[in-house]
Order: C-alpha cells, then sequence, then structure tokens
C-alpha cells in the first residue's frame, strides 16, 4: 500500500491581502457608498442643518446689512468696489464665512466620532473600502451640505437684490473651494488626534474665528494695518471673498489677481486632501486591519496606573473617608460640591493656559477686527449719557458680556453633554455619595470659573486700552460672573434633555442672532420699535445693557430689571437641572 505525499498547508491568505483587489472593484462606488453613509448620519440634525441653511443669510443679511450698514452707509460708498450697498459688499463674503463655519464643523466632530467616539470608520473599514474612499466620501458628503448652504443663501441673496451678475450662482463653487481649502487641513488635523481634549474648540477659536474676522468679510481688507492685512492674504476665506465679489458684482480686479486667488484656494485643497489621504491610511492602515486596537495602549497605561495606586493603598492600609449624609432631601445633596469641582479642574489641568488665552481671545478678536476695520466706516461716534464715545468703547462692555456668556454656555453645555451622554462620567459619580444636587452646582461653579477667567483676561485687555475705568472695571467683573452663572444654569438645564451631539447645533444657531442683534455691534435704534421689543426678550440684551450702564455710569430702574432677569434665569435653571439630574439617575 503507497502512502500518499503530504502536501503542506498552505496559508491563508489574510483579509489585508485582498483589500487592494476589493477596493479596486468597489472602485467609484465606494466612495458613494461611503458618501451616503455620512449623509444619513446627517439625518440626524438635518432639521438644524435646513434651519440654518435659511435662517443664516437671514440673520447675517439684516443684522449687519441692514442693522449695521444703516450706520456705515451713512458715510461711506462701496461705489469704487462696484457695488450698491454695503449689503451687496459684504454678502459674498458671508456666504463664504458660512460655508467655511459649516466645512470646520463637520471635519472635526464627526471626523473625532468615526475615530474615536463611536468609530464608525473602523466599520467601514472591515469591508471592501479603502481608507482613501472613506475619507474621500466624507469629504463629499461635506460638498452637498456647501451646496445646499450656498443654494439657498444664494436665493435669499436673489430675494434682496444683491446679486448683480449673471456669474454670480458660480459662488457656489468659489465659497465651497474656500471651505474645502481650510477644512481639509484641519480634517487631518483631527484625524491624527487620539483624542478630542478640549482641542477642536481651541481650532474653532485659535483659527477659524481669527480668519472669519480678518479676511475682509465684513469691511475692506485694506481698512486694516500692513500687519493683519498679511494675515488676509494668507486665509482661504479673503481669496473665497475677493472671487465672490468679482462674480457677484464684477468687483474691479487684475485678471492676474483673479489667477492668483483660484490657484491659492487649488493648491490649498491638493495639499490637505494629500494629507488627509496619508493620515486615514495611517489610522486605518493594514496593521489596524490586522488586528491593532485603537487606543489599547492609552488603555493599558490607565489600568496599570490604577493598579499602582491600588496597591499603594493597600500598602499604607489608608481608606478613603466617606461621609453619607441623612435627613431631607439627602438623596439630593451631600453636601460635596467641593468634589465635584475639584474633579473639573483637574481635567482642564493641563490645558489651562490654553483656556485662559482662548477664553477672552474671541472678544478681543472682535474688538480689534470692528474697532479698526469697521470704525473708519462710521460717524464720529455714539453718544452715550450726554458724552460721544468711539466705536471701540460702545462695543467693548458688550463683547465683555458675550465673552461671559460663551465660557458659561461652553461649559455647561459641550463639557456637560460629553460628561452625561459620551463618556457616562455621572452615571459612575452618581453611584457615589454624591447627589445630582451635587452634580448641579460644580458643574455650573465650573461653568462660572471659567466665565470669570474669560471676563477678567477681557477686561485686563479693555483697562491697558483705557476703554473703561478701574473702578467701573470691578462692577462688570462682578456683572459678568452674573451673566455667565445665569447662562450656565440654563445651559446645563437644556443639556440634560440632549441624546445626540449634533443637537448641540441648536444652540449656535440660537447664539448666533442673540449675538448679532443683542446690541452688541450697534444701537438697536436702527430697527423698526416691533424689532426693538422683540430683541429686548433677549438675555444676552440685558446683559449688555447692564455691562454698558456701568462702564458709562448711566443706571437706572432698568439696571434692577436687568438683573432681576438674570436672578430669574439662575432660579429656573438650578430647578430644572437638579429635576432632570434626579429623573435620569436616581428612581
Amino acid at each position: 500500500m503507497t502512502e500518499r505525499p503530504v502536501r503542506p498547508r498552505q496559508a491563508e491568505p489574510s483579509p489585508a491581502a485582498d483589500k487592494d483587489a476589493l477596493g479596486r472593484a468597489a472602485s467609484v462606488r465606494g466612495v458613494l457608498f461611503m458618501t451616503e453613509r455620512v449623509l444619513r448620519s446627517m439625518r440626524a440634525y438635518a432639521s438644524v442643518i435646513l434651519f440654518a441653511s435659511v435662517a443664516n443669510p437671514i440673520i447675517y443679511i439684516v443684522a449687519m446689512g441692514l442693522g449695521l450698514g444703516a450706520l456705515v452707509g451713512q458715510g461711506t460708498s462701496f461705489a469704487e468696489y462696484g457695488a450698491d450697498s454695503y449689503l451687496m459688499y459684504i454678502a459674498p463674503g458671508i456666504l463664504a464665512a458660512t460655508l467655511m463655519m459649516s466645512g470646520a464643523i463637520e471635519m472635526t466632530f464627526p471626523v473625532m466620532e468615526g475615530f474615536k467616539w463611536r468609530r464608525g470608520y473602523y466599520a467601514a473599514q472591515a469591508t471592501p473600502l479603502t481608507p482613501r474612499q472613506i475619507a474621500a466620501g466624507h469629504i463629499c458628503a461635506v460638498c452637498v451640505r456647501f451646496l445646499l448652504h450656498s443654494a439657498v443663501f444664494l436665493t435669499v441673496m436673489l430675494a434682496f437684490g444683491v446679486l448683480a451678475s449673471p456669474w454670480a450662482f458660480l459662488q457656489v463653487l468659489t465659497a465651497s473651494m474656500g471651505g474645502l481649502a481650510l477644512g481639509l487641513p484641519i480634517m487631518a488635523y483631527v484625524a491624527a488626534l487620539r483624542d478630542d481634549r478640549g482641542r477642536i474648540a481651541l481650532i474653532q477659536r485659535f483659527v477659524v474665528m481669527p480668519l472669519f474676522l480678518f479676511s475682509g468679510t465684513f469691511y475692506p481688507l485694506t481698512n486694516l494695518p500692513l500687519p493683519l492685512q498679511m494675515l488676509g492674504w494668507l486665509s482661504p476665506l479673503w481669496h473665497a471673498n475677493e472671487l465672490g465679489r468679482v462674480l457677484s458684482f464684477g468687483q474691479p480686479t487684475p485678471v492676474w489677481l483673479i489667477v492668483v486667488h483660484a490657484a491659492y484656494l487649488v493648491v490649498m485643497i491638493l495639499l490637505g486632501w494629500l494629507i488627509v489621504q496619508r493620515v486615514y491610511t495611517a489610522r486605518l492602515g493594514y496593521d489596524e486591519w490586522r488586528g491593532r486596537v485603537p487606543g489599547a495602549g492609552a488603555d493599558a497605561k490607565r489600568e496599570a496606573k490604577v493598579a499602582a495606586q491600588d496597591r499603594r493603598e493597600q500598602e499604607t492600609g489608608a481608606a478613603p473617608t466617606v461621609t453619607v449624609r441623612t435627613g431631607f432631601a439627602s438623596n439630593l445633596y451631600s453636601g460635596n460640591v467641593r468634589a465635584v469641582f475639584e474633579r473639573g479642574l483637574s481635567a482642564i489641568r493641563s490645558g489651562r493656559k490654553l483656556i485662559f488665552f482662548a477664553g477672552f481671545l474671541e472678544p478681543v478678536l472682535f474688538l480689534t477686527s470692528f474697532g479698526l476695520g469697521v470704525s473708519p466706516m462710521l460717524g464720529e461716534g455714539f453718544e452715550v449719557n450726554g458724552e460721544t464715545v468711539s466705536y471701540a468703547a460702545f462695543i467693548a462692555p458688550a463683547l465683555l458680556a458675550v465673552s461671559a456668556m460663551n465660557g458659561a454656555v461652553f461649559d455647561s453645555t459641550v463639557n456637560v453633554f460629553f460628561k452625561l451622554r459620551i463618556t457616562k462620567l455621572y452615571r459612575t459619580m452618581i453611584a457615589t455619595s454624591l447627589g445630582p444636587l451635587d452634580l448641579t452646582l460644580g458643574e455650573i461653579l465650573l461653568a462660572l470659573f471659567r466665565g470669570a477667567i474669560y471676563a477678567g483676561g477681557f477686561l485686563a485687555v479693555l483697562l491697558v486700552a483705557g476703554l473703561v475705568d478701574p473702578l467701573a472695571a470691578v462692577l462688570m467683573l462682578a456683572a459678568s460672573l452674573l451673566i455667565a452663572l445665569g447662562f450656565a444654569a440654563v445651559g446645563m438645564a437644556v443639556t440634560t434633555f440632549m441624546t445626540r451631539f449634533q443637537q448641540l447645533d441648536w444652540l449656535m444657531v440660537l447664539m448666533l442672532p442673540m449675538f448679532l442683534f443683542s446690541a452688541t455691534l450697534f444701537p438697536i435704534e436702527v430697527y423698526p420699535e416691533l424689532a426693538q421689543r422683540l430683541i429686548q426678550v433677549l438675555p444676552l440684551w440685558h446683559g449688555v445693557e447692564l455691562m454698558r450702564h456701568i462702564a458709562f455710569w448711566d443706571f437706572g430702574p432698568m439696571s434692577l430689571v436687568h438683573v432681576g432677569y438674570y436672578l430669574a434665569m439662575i432660579g429656573v435653571g438650578l430647578t430644572v437641572t437638579t429635576y432632570r439630574m434626579q429623573k435620569l439617575f436616581l428612581r
């Protein structure tokens, strides 16, 4: 009997070996599949996108074009730029800025969600899709949102009669190019992050906001000093603005400069796409496909740190002392608000310098941009309490109120949401002796602390610039704490009702008209009586007016009304937040 020769068993090809072949088979369809997937995920906040697409252009046009434009149009003509009015001049810039901000949103949080929070990219990687197709699909979906924004915006511009050229609708292309030129590098940076740690918020404050303010959106770039003009030259938004104005109303521009604008945007897009491909391939490449678990190293280090701490406690024999409160409302309050507050401070300790600078940077940028760029287009100044003040002195107290609001809202909404829904931190904390009221007061105090840092930093700038006197600055700091506390209490109450992070976009939608219409950048007297009454309902208007009463020593009965408004906000916010925390975590 002859024995059959035993053939050596061949190793089965790994899935990674077939990845290229599968990816080629998917080809263009793979990009479309990924685009469809991202667009379907956008349905979770489609109402926000649709509402913002319609509301934002109207808000900007009414507030800046008609509100500020009523003051600018009195002493400045835009005929040399080819525009019939201030509204016609700024409309292309607002379109480009809107797409830039939309791109900065869609290429930050959803990218971090795909890699870190929900890891949807890794699910797509398990299919025949390649990293390049995954990235391209995300970008195509963002371009669809650009198209929607542009179509609605141009329709509104047409209704207001600010499109004077048959080529105006090509702004869809130029504004989208501006959004991609900035969004792609941001997308590559966020894709390379292993954790957020507040960096996305810093991108908004240190990159997006400065480019928005110093790219000639609301005034000619030549109104700024030369160093700030150079910042505008580097901004993709300025190049998109200039191309949009050429297309919208035929702004006189040399042909060579038009070519430079277009070439700059194309080069930025190509470089950004190359970097995005490289980062996505590194994060979703074959090493991870073969089994490497993203974040496993960080998890191992964290576990080792906890184990070492447990060993030290066992060796010393020290056990933490826990005091449990009994009696009335003991299930709501343990008297340990300090633990929640100190935990929040320790979480932001590593980035405290950036948090400090980021907090007052935004109002300083607004003050610098509008103080230098818009002032030359206005008259002699504003009459307040019997004296004429400069435009910078007029908007400075208002921007202080905005600074306090922004700090409190960010901490009481975005940070609270991630602790509540993403990391489930509150569920862990409520399992200890802490109660819902401890969590509420601790988080609101943390938001108040951040708001105080923002307001204090901006006040220091105003003192150096001579826009407020020292005694008024002390009272304005106290008023900023009141404003921050009011917004923090209401902000946290609203956040407890949210279930998806995309719902945070509604806050941005609501804060934009509050900022633009609350007499921040111009008096509300430019509007009809009915519009003024509606504006006076907004909480930020009360903060702005209270700050101006203090800055110009113009106190009256309305000052007490403003204070009472914020006291009511604090009471309602604390009550609703405590009730919601009890409802979420206690039976």
